[in-house]
């Protein structure tokens, strides 16, 4: 793990990991599929993107804490900025009946972490859920006119 205020670098940790994978191979032990089929994603292009995305993302987290944290809230929004890029990328508006229930979905991000705000988990059965209209990874831009980074302070009150 990268010290405080250190870059991450993770090329180095695949590398690594490719290296013992094909030792493990020689070996025999394991089923030879499985070993190539592990290396294959490893070395694809898909890997690469996250890896750089990961890379990239966790020099711009501001969180002051512990690197584990940093780490955690750093692979957090790299899944959610690739759950993003899948499908919806321009901005639409989504209406959710406001219920007792809440609107079934977590956020993360802020002004705490000086990042925008993402859902990070579709709560199954809730509102969002049955309506279909949001998705893991969706960047919230404004919610009853409230805009931006203001909202995770409206948050708190509304869930």
């Amino acid at each position: 793990m990268a010290a405080l205020g250190e870059p991450v670098r993770l090329e180095r940790d695949i590398c690594r990991a490719i290296e013992l994978l094909e030792k493990l191979q020689r070996s025999g032990e394991v089923p030879p599929q499985k070993l190539q089929a592990l290396q294959r994603v490893l070395q694809s292009e898909f890997c690469n993107a996250v890896r750089e995305v990961y890379e990239h993302v966790y020099e711009t987290v501001d969180i002051s804490s512990s690197p584990e944290v940093r780490a955690n809230a750093t692979a957090k929004a790299t899944v959610a900025a690739f759950a993003a890029s899948e499908g919806h990328s321009h901005p639409r508006v989504v209406e959710l009946p406001k219920t007792e229930e809440g609107l079934g979905f977590n956020i993360m991000g802020g002004k705490e972490q000086n990042s925008p705000i993402y859902i990070s988990r579709i709560i199954p059965g809730g509102i969002a859920d049955r309506h279909g209209g949001l998705k893991r990874g969706d960047q919230l831009l404004s919610v009853n006119g409230v805009v931006g980074m203001q909202f995770i302070s409206t948050c708190t009150s509304v869930f």
